[in-house]
């Protein structure tokens, strides 16, 4: 008779293996959701016919004039991490399209802010409304502890790629 500790790592029903498995299991979940995001990221561009960082100064001006605040080209590129003259080919190629409007701040004369018309609000709402509704839905189905366990997943995935060449000084 084989004499094996209860608490080992080979454990049939808790073992190291099991917890692996169930580890690898949500790492290809995460995986599986990022490339279905990707591929929605993708189509909404080829819909709405622009490049990723013009979607990604679209709605980053849409949720700022939502709350109130005002974005200026500078404020922009630092979001973005692109230059001031590909911020200003981003914003003559936005403006021309209709999907912006640039006009003078109300604080400082000299500088101008970044507003989005109605219609691009319009239109990235109607592409993009329906997929946030079908999402909030499935987030509203977790409890309270299912969401708190989650939340600190994501956070805790999100420092743990931060620390990717951390070390490194710009």
């Amino acid at each position: 008779m084989t004499t094996e500790a209860v608490g080992s790592s080979d454990h049939y029903w808790y073992g190291e293996a099991t917890q692996r498995e169930r580890s690898v299991a949500v790492l290809e979940a995460m995986r599986t959701y990022r490339a279905a995001e990707t591929a929605m990221r993708r189509r909404t561009q080829a819909s709405m016919n622009m490049g990723e960082t013009d979607l990604l100064a679209l709605r980053y001006l849409i949720r700022a004039n939502s709350a109130s605040r005002t974005v200026g080209p500078k404020e922009l590129a630092a979001y973005l991490g692109i230059s001031s003259a590909s911020t200003t080919a981003l914003l003559d190629r936005l403006e021309k399209s209709g999907h912006v409007e640039r006009q003078p701040s109300p604080f400082d004369r000299r500088a101008l802010i970044i507003l989005p018309t109605v219609a691009t609000d319009d239109e990235v709402r109607s592409t993009l409304g329906q997929m946030h509704t079908r999402m909030m839905e499935v987030a509203e189905r977790l409890s309270p502890e299912e969401s708190r366990v989650v939340v600190a997943f994501l956070d805790g995935m999100r420092d743990a790629v931060d620390e990717i060449d951390a070390h490194i000084q710009p």
